[in-house]
């Protein structure tokens, strides 16, 4: 009986509706087989061979093999007999692989109790006397004959041989020239093909999951993730399902449940698991789950909740209790500061009015300052996520993906790497839809470049395609950003004379509006941008560059670069951030910092001269402590203090095993790296950024891509082979970057490079400068903004000039 509060599964228990959006459904007695798509598969390619072999009828008989089929067994059905008629299957090749789906499905029925009960009874509860068993038939169309003219029974029989047993006869026949006389055949029709959709090899892939949860769990872990490969087989059968195309499957559960899985036998684990999957199997119960429902699985005394997220990407398992859900208010709580600036106390500005366009590392306390544009009013908000290495906290991407879409759009990029092992950027999946932008996407795909190019086309293609809109609709934006990935390619272009027709197709955003494309850039600029707000020195120098050389800018451009808390404060956290990413890193492949020996560039900057502090003062071993200096910066050179990297002779270079790059250029030559390789006293070298994007090493990136394309590639006249392996942290498998390996086999020689983080900076491989640290910054990024926008709104907006609070501005934009 189905109602609109119940709801009659294939699998047989009944879905209930106990709240506005929460079904349950109890598994608990939901009988489990195990390789029923191997046998189907065995008994279909058993066909496909005897139809290329006998001349005439096929009929075979298959005995089931107790050890894929042990629940088959254990109801004493023994064998498998299959007949055809000569000619029913004569078109086979033609529909071989709807077929192999359809004998799935046959063998499947098994595993749906309201349809199994009807041809094995008494395995079901049912009183034999009372139900005898009934055959089943698959027609698989409403028309009850396939259009490639079969249809399947499968019938129960009892063993001629054995008293007690049974086997399986399966018919294949046509209803034209059939040989059944179904009127003589106590049977049932399944019809219903759609309401239940198999997904293949479920049982090695609820194993696969159960074996990755319980080993997590042992660590002490409360969570596990899965994520889409374009190899993996799950997401490729749930595909299938009403759920869709999925990028992840995590599964959460709590302290109870962690004991209850290390402490039972794995096959308890897998068996809660195979049932899950049996019931993103059933249509009904995926349908509401893609409709927005959580359904609460009951299975013994466990219960699992299931539902989407994240735009109906990620599905959901969380045991014993439902997972928590963060807003950006939670983080917004731990940044006091900001807290109060956005809540608009101190000060009577807002956003109100204007569009904001924001690059910035995707971390909680961005997700704090997004929160507060939204309750400053910004009229719309669109983020490009600058991001490295480490994973992204699934609980950001749960909340960034719950804004509301229509004021609301955010894009990232993710490494990749070619066939030959060239790495690469192309657009991420993970984050706002990327269809409408997918010719872009393509080309990016096709370039192949290096994270600094990918994020500035990233960035400014979705800078510039927003501000076409607005100038339609002539409205204004302002650019926030980190880095200098936008505001010095505009200002320069302007400066160019260039229209905005020439710049939006050098960036390959497509304009139609002929009267907007040829105007100059310059006046859309001047018309409809505020200006822009700059977080970082690299991209303050670059703006200063261009400032310096045209001896103009066309914006305003406000930054906090070289503020007193940010040139003191959050340079003594990013040192204490990049030591302890490096010494995860080292642990993670049995090495310890203590021992390295050091070459710091840019050891005279903010960051670098805390980074020799802290390594001096606690890392080091008490035995190691010279660390080499280099500084265009320093006045007189000695033993470990160097004005440049060429006063450092090879014997001092071969002595260095961990260079440490802060200074935001590419200061070794592929020369240098050739002599590390050839003469350093070590095995392993290593390689870490502690500066913007992935410039630092970007000269060795490129020449370990060259060595990689060449044919037969040489080091100073000596063959070399070459080869590429990722970092991977033991514990929690988390990429660390990149493993080159180089071979001189005349030399004997073999030395690894060891590329933390992939050449980028290496603290954001785990949680980079704490909150505590970064509020008061971001506090300024976020009250400099409000300045500006308020001071276009009271016609108060300054020349077009670089700004630098604390030097020529408050924290608010106001002249000192």
């Amino acid at each position: 009986m189905t109602s609109e509060k119940n709801i009659k599964t294939s699998l047989g228990p009944t879905l209930h509706q106990i709240d506005e959006g929460l079904w349950e459904i109890d598994l608990t007695n939901l009988r489990i087989f195990f390789g029923l798509s191997i046998l189907s598969r065995t008994i279909g390619e058993e066909i496909g061979n005897l139809l290329q072999s006998l001349p005439g009828d096929l009929a075979f008989t298959y005995k089931i093999n107790p050890n894929i089929n042990h629940e088959l067994v254990d109801m004493h059905i023994q064998h498998v007999q299959v007949f055809a008629r000569a000619g029913i299957l004569k078109d086979w090749v033609l529909f071989r692989e709807e077929f192999e789906e359809n004998l799935r499905f046959v063998f499947g029925s098994f595993q749906q109790q309201s349809i199994a009960k009807k041809i094995h009874p008494e395995f079901y509860g049912e009183d034999p006397n009372r139900n005898s068993s009934l055959a089943l038939l698959f027609p698989f169309d409403t028309d009850f004959v396939h259009p490639s003219g079969y249809y399947i029974l499968m019938e129960r029989v009892q063993s001629q041989s054995r008293i007690g047993d049974f086997f399986l006869r399966i018919t294949i026949d046509s209803q034209e020239d059939g040989c059944l006389n179904l009127k003589n055949i106590p049977h049932e029709v399944v019809s219903d093909v759609h309401s239940r959709t198999y997904i293949a090899g479920a049982s090695k892939i609820s194993e696969s999951l159960s074996n990755g949860i319980i080993n997590v769990a042992q660590k002490g872990e409360t969570f596990y993730e899965e994520e889409n490969s374009h190899f993996s087989k799950v997401f490729s059968q749930i595909e299938k399902t009403p759920l869709g195309k999925l990028s992840n499957i995590n599964f959460y559960w709590e302290e109870q449940y962690r004991n209850f899985i290390i402490s039972s036998d794995p096959s308890v684990s897998l068996s809660i698991l195979k049932k899950l999957f049996l019931l993103l199997e059933d249509s009904s119960a995926s349908k509401k789950i893609k409709e927005g429902n959580t359904i609460r699985a009951i299975i013994g005394k466990t219960s699992i909740y299931v539902d989407l997220s994240r735009l109906d990407r990620v599905l959901n398992f969380s045991f014993n209790q439902k997972r928590t859900l963060v807003d950006p208010n939670f983080y917004l709580k731990r940044m006091p500061i900001l807290e109060t600036i956005a809540n608009g106390k101190g000060h009577k500005f807002s956003f109100e009015g204007v569009h904001i366009f924001l690059i910035h590392h995707i971390t909680s306390e961005i997700i704090s300052l997004i929160e507060t544009f939204r309750r400053l009013k910004a009229n719309s908000l669109n983020v490009a996520f600058v991001k490295y290495g480490g994973n992204i906290p699934p609980v950001y991407l749960d909340i960034l993906l719950d804004i509301p879409t229509e004021t609301f759009y955010m894009a990232g990029l993710e490494f990749k790497l070619t066939k030959n092992n060239t790495p690469y950027y192309g657009v991420s999946p993970l984050y706002s839809d990327f269809d409408i932008h997918a010719t872009f996407r393509h080309k990016l795909e096709e370039a192949k470049l290096g994270f600094f190019d990918a994020m500035r086309r990233l960035s400014t293609y979705l800078f510039l395609n927003q501000l076409l809109q607005l100038v339609e609709k002539k409205e204004k934006i302002i650019l926030i950003e980190d880095g200098g990935y936008v505001a010095p390619v505009l200002n320069e272009f302007a400066l160019n004379d260039m229209t905005f027709g020439e710049v939006l197709s050098e960036f390959w955003v497509e304009g139609k509006n002929k009267s907007i494309l040829d105007r100059k850039f310059s006046e859309i600029l001047k018309e409809h941008v505020i200006g822009s707000v700059e977080h970082t020195r690299n991209g303050f120098d670059r703006l200063t560059k261009i400032r310096d050389e045209r001896k103009s800018l066309v914006l305003p451009a406000y930054s906090i670069a070289i503020s007193k808390e940010k040139t003191l404060e959050e340079s003594k956290e990013v040192a204490r951030s990049i030591i302890n990413a490096i010494e995860n890193t080292l642990h993670g492949i049995g090495k310890v910092l203590s021992k390295r020996k050091i070459l710091i560039l840019g050891a005279k900057g903010n960051i670098g001269g805390f980074l020799k502090k802290y390594l001096i003062g606690g890392s080091l071993h008490e035995s190691n402590l010279n660390v080499l200096e280099v500084d265009r910066k320093f006045e007189i050179e000695s033993t470990y203090v160097k004005k440049s990297f060429q006063s450092i002779t090879e014997t001092e270079f071969s002595k260095i095993d961990l260079v440490i790059g802060v200074t935001g250029e590419s200061i070794l030559e592929p020369k240098d790296f050739e002599t590390w390789i050839l003469e350093s006293e070590h095995k392993q070298l290593f390689l870490a950024s502690g500066s913007t994007k992935t410039i630092e090493f970007a000269n060795f990136i490129q020449w370990t891509n060259e060595l990689n394309t060449i044919e037969k590639p040489k080091l100073k006249d000596k063959n070399l082979s070459i080869s590429f392996q990722r970092i991977l942290d033991p514990q929690t498998q988390m990429d660390l970057g990149s493993k080159i390996i180089f071979k001189i086999p005349e030399m004997n020689l073999e030395k690894e490079i060891y590329l933390i983080s992939d050449g980028s900076p290496v603290n954001f491989l785990f949680f980079g400068v704490p909150t505590e640290s970064m509020d008061p910054i971001i506090s300024q990024l976020a009250s400099v903004s409000l300045g500006m926008v308020n001071q276009y709104k009271t016609k108060n907006l300054l020349s077009p000039e670089l700004y630098a609070v604390d030097h020529q501005i408050d924290v608010w934009g106001n002249l000192l």
